[in-house]
């Protein structure tokens, strides 16, 4: 499968935010203020798992469930769906009202990026077809 490339921007969005939330965690911003001990320190594992996986989706720019490439980009999809499942696990052992937005979401994305990306190559190649009928048409009208 060809490389990625509205795909890549998706990525880059959505692991934006979650840097977003990794860093309002690191400044204990609204109700990451009430979280403490190693509950504390696993979401903002998972968080910062979760970015740095995005970011890996983005910069090979082949996503995280390609067809083809290093193990991350064929099975990322897998880990990510760890990481949200690991990070659901840890908010409910808190008394906190923790939300974390931008990791739960983020467990679709590949999925939508490949759809996206596979729909586009359909669409592509359905023009390709259609405009060299065209000139086939006009060939042999021009011919005859």
């Amino acid at each position: 499968m060809p490389k990625l490339k509205l795909g890549a921007l998706a990525y880059a969005l959505v692991a934006a935010g979650t840097m977003v939330q990794v860093v309002l965690m690191l400044l204990r911003h609204g109700v990451w203020a009430d979280v403490h001990g190693w509950v504390y320190v696993g979401l903002v594992a998972v968080v910062a798992l979760s970015a740095a996986l995005l970011v890996i989706g983005m910069v090979t720019r082949r996503g995280l469930i390609a067809d083809d490439g290093p193990w991350i980009c064929q099975n990322g999809w897998l880990v990510l769906i760890g990481l949200a499942a690991a990070g659901f696990g840890l908010t409910l052992l808190t008394d906190a009202a923790v939300d974390w937005l931008p990791t739960a979401p983020a467990v679709f994305v590949p999925h939508w990026v490949r759809r996206l990306h596979e729909n586009y190559h359909a669409g592509r190649a359905e023009g390709e077809r259609e405009l060299s009928s065209r000139d086939a048409d006009e060939g042999s009208r021009t011919a005859g």
